[in-house]
């Protein structure tokens, strides 16, 4: 009987080809990967905090044909040691990369890893990259040998002719806003897209990993005119900002919120606070418009059927929230994160995921999808594939976020627990608290000693030390 009843089986998915020309033909392709990172974006999108009358139309678009993770965050809430983490699927405080002067190149243990890149271009891909996908690189010798094309990183720019702030300002100019006026086809974004569709629309005779890294809305907050006209000043809500925010937390959560310069009291004494949220959308609809670009020439590509897409942020950021304006934190607008994936015969349409998930499980899901051999270094993150099949998956997991030597934060579903490299502390409940106006740790710790307990257990038991170059934000 069971041998009748696998030839019935092989026959059956005979006759279904016969019947499907079109299943044969997507069988025989090989898995494609296009991976999307865009600097600084917050959760402010419709698919997650839908901040009001924010324009996302692409993002929302994709997420229709895919999966959302709506409690995905990064492993470290700075672009470097972000990046980092997800492209060597080692978390920060194995590898010492911490900020942005801790360096790939001087942390041993990163160094020792397999890329995402080498690893896909090692098992038999052609890989390409435009715009910014690392930070900081393993050495020029190596960033190059890692792509087959490498299309060239692009830039933070354009930046602003003259700045709104005064000169004493460190990198004034960087930090700065202005609708651009110059021909749209020279913004580094522009060409970033125009390079990506340009692969898309190639004959490929190998499997590709194409890596497409936006800087908007980075800082300067500078994007063509039109998209500053979309957000007119005199009808733009602002942030939720509760001005006694800081009041019940620890003495070093205060110094980050000011820190690493006082950038909200700065834009409110100025004068330019409403000036730079407003740039800030209008440079996240600009991020959408290359997006959607992209996403269409995919869409009338020949590889939309076998592509694997992945489109994420790389960290949050504030916009007074916290009365910070700034990353540099553990609080959730600057850990929370986009996470879309579409996974073609595998991922449903318009599908939300609560589960939490981390930067570093992109690593081990992609190597699970396209069935390659493990990396020689051990990953920290765990495969989604379960929950890119079933959102609703059991999943036991909390996301953990580091930043800088000892300080995690980690949440699950429901709460945030950070604790600091001096044991001070705070929890919040987003349940009944998605501002993170209340620390429980300081109203009431003893109802919610059971809930710690739990989120402790996830903080590790040791870290390395970085190698850092420089100088850091908090003189820590």
């Amino acid at each position: 009987m069971k041998k009748y009843n696998q030839v019935l089986t092989i026959g059956s998915v005979a006759a279904l080809q016969l019947l499907n020309p079109q299943l044969v033909e997507a069988q025989k392709k090989p898995t494609n990967v296009l991976l999307i990172v865009i600097d600084d974006l917050n959760d402010y999108p419709q698919v997650l905090y839908d901040y009001p009358g924010l324009k996302t139309p692409n993002l929302t678009k994709f997420a229709e044909t895919g999966v959302i993770f709506k409690h995905a965050y990064c492993a470290a809430p700075v672009c470097n040691p972000s990046r980092a983490a997800f492209l060597s699927g080692m978390a920060p405080y194995k590898t010492g990369v911490y900020d942005n002067n801790y360096t790939i190149e001087n942390s041993p243990a990163i160094m020792e890893s397999e890329f995402l890149p080498e690893h896909f271009k090692k098992n038999g891909y052609t890989t390409f990259t435009r715009g910014k996908i690392f930070h900081t690189i393993p050495g020029k010798a190596r960033y190059e040998a890692m792509w087959d094309i490498d299309g060239g990183k692009g830039n933070y720019g354009p930046q602003p002719e003259t700045s709104h702030f005064p000169d004493t300002i460190k990198m004034a100019k960087m930090f700065d806003y202005q609708p651009w006026e110059g021909p749209e086809s020279d913004h580094p974004d522009n060409i970033t897209a125009e390079m990506t569709i340009e692969q898309l629309q190639k004959d490929h005779d190998k499997p590709f990993f194409l890596a497409c890294g936006f800087y908007k809305p980075h800082n300067p907050w500078t994007a063509p005119k039109r998209f500053f006209d979309m957000y007119p000043l005199e009808t733009q809500q602002m942030p939720p900002v509760n001005e006694n925010d800081l009041d019940d937390l620890p003495e070093l959560a205060k110094k980050w919120a000011s820190g690493p310069v006082d950038y909200y009291n700065i834009l409110k004494r100025t004068g330019q606070y409403a000036s730079i949220v407003r740039s800030y959308l209008a440079c996240i609809s600009f991020l959408d418009y290359n997006f959607g670009r992209v996403l269409d020439a995919l869409e009338k590509s020949n590889y939309r059927d076998n592509t694997i897409v992945v489109v994420v942020a790389d960290n949050g950021f504030h916009m007074g929230e916290k009365l910070h304006f700034a990353k540099y934190a553990l609080w959730e607008k600057t850990t929370h994160i986009l996470c879309m994936w579409r996974v073609p015969g595998m991922t449903k349409t318009n599908v939300e995921c609560q589960r939490p998930v981390n930067l570093l499980d992109l690593y081990p899901t992609l190597d699970e999808l396209c069935n390659l051999p493990s990396p020689s270094q051990k990953l920290d993150g765990r495969s989604i594939v379960p929950l890119l099949k079933d959102p609703d998956a059991k999943w036991e997991y909390p996301s953990v976020t580091t930043y800088l030597k000892d300080n995690y934060a980690i949440r699950d579903e429901r709460y945030r627990y950070i604790q600091y490299h001096d044991g001070t502390s705070e929890l919040y409940d987003h349940e009944s608290d998605k501002n993170e106006y209340n620390n429980l740790m300081k109203s009431d710790p003893d109802k919610y000693g059971d809930v710690v307990e739990r989120l402790k257990k996830y903080i590790p038991d040791d870290s390395v030390v970085g190698n850092r170059q420089g100088g850091n934000p908090f003189g820590l």
